[in-house]
């Protein structure tokens, strides 16, 4: 999966740009404040219609332009296609080959990413919801099934949580028994992906900042054991929600469920949050970004796009080096973003493509191809 020709007009300070990227490494340069970043949320709408950093429609139109667009052009598995999204400041619209989107299962899977950027790291020590989003993103990506798994469990969350509201009892059962149903389904997906993972995140860590440190990522819930089958899973949901109705009628909200669960991270036995540095972090981040990679390249036959924001800072010059050579590895596409060509060990990749940016204008300057 390879994004060839990229078409940006009217996006953030970028007012116009066309780029051919490199099938392997595209390094996009300048100092800070230049639109590099803009760049790369622009290529991550082509796959996902979401920007990475929660704007809303909006930020993302250039000031004083009444819609955005971005056209990117794809091949895969030897077919050619092309996606392109206007952005409005009520909406997006998609097209696939010149043919509007309706469904979104017909938009998500022509262009896989994943993204790391510098807000990424919040993971580490930000509030479990932010995890949450991360994992329910993760699942989604391999099993596009999961979105709708997701839209109904809290469409039953909301109509439970309605009946807390108002301290009524009579129908909460009914509710309760759709809730562990779906809910159990729902962390089903998620303890196997992350069980995945942390096998994966444990080798990809090793491989960056040597085989003295291991790395874990576990699931997290006050109310099951993930360790058990998604029968146990759904029994023990049930119960927990049964057995926390009465303080649930009191504070009017659901107490147990997949809404209150998280990921623990751990270092060399400790919780990341509290005993990992800055760079130890960012070098977790970037080993579980690849993780996800790799469960998506298993999914799809085919590794996804890898976006990489300001990936040099809070890493030493070994880690930088050993995380390039291992990139190198990987027959996957990179767009990765830096103020500096000297931060990047460029001596042994034989094809890339860098691309100045100032003010928003983007150039295109082909080495090594």
């Amino acid at each position: 999966m390879k994004l060839f020709r990229i078409q940006v007009h009217s996006f953030r300070n970028i007012s116009k740009a066309e780029l051919s990227p490199s099938d392997r490494f595209n390094i996009i340069v300048g100092d800070n404040a230049q639109g590099k970043t803009n760049l790369l949320e622009a290529i991550y709408l082509l796959g996902t219609m979401k920007s990475f950093r929660m704007a809303r429609n909006s930020e993302l139109i250039a000031y004083e332009s009444g819609f955005s667009n971005v056209k990117g052009w794809v091949t895969r598995d030897g077919v050619e296609r092309n996606i392109s999204l206007s952005i409005t400041n009520t909406g997006k619209k998609a097209a696939i080959d010149g043919k509007p989107v309706v469904r979104p299962a017909d938009f998500f899977g022509n262009l896989n990413m994943v993204v790391f950027s510098p807000e990424d790291i919040s993971m580490a020590r930000g509030l479990p919801e932010v995890r949450r989003r991360y994992l329910d993103r993760a699942v989604f990506s391999i099993d596009t099934g999961y979105l709708g798994l997701h839209h109904e469990y809290f469409r039953i969350l909301r109509n439970r949580n309605a009946l807390l509201k108002q301290g009524i009892s009579d129908g909460l059962s009914v509710w309760t028994e759709k809730l562990a149903d779906t809910g159990s389904r729902l962390m089903e997906k998620r303890i196997s992906l992350v069980h995945r993972m942390d096998e994966l995140l444990r080798e990809f860590y090793a491989a960056i900042a040597g085989k003295s440190h291991e790395a874990r990522v576990f699931y997290r819930s006050r109310c099951v054991d993930p360790g058990n089958s998604s029968l146990n899973l759904r029994r023990q949901l049930h119960q927990a929600l049964e057995q926390a109705s009465k303080e649930e009628l009191r504070r009017g909200t659901t107490l147990a469920g997949p809404h209150r669960d998280d990921l623990e991270f751990s270092l060399n036995g400790k919780p990341l949050n509290h005993h990992g540095s800055q760079g130890e972090q960012r070098t977790f981040i970037l080993s579980l970004k690849m993780a996800e990679i790799e469960s998506m390249k298993c999914r799809w036959k085919n590794p996804p796009v890898l976006l990489l924001d300001d990936m040099t800072s809070e890493l030493d010059r070994g880690r930088n080096g050993n995380f390039m050579n291992f990139l190198k590895e990987k027959d996957m596409q990179v767009f990765l973003t830096t103020t500096s060509l000297d931060n990047i060990n460029l001596s042994e990749i034989r094809c890339y493509s860098t691309f100045p940016v100032q003010e928003g204008r983007i150039s295109n300057e082909v080495e090594n191809v």
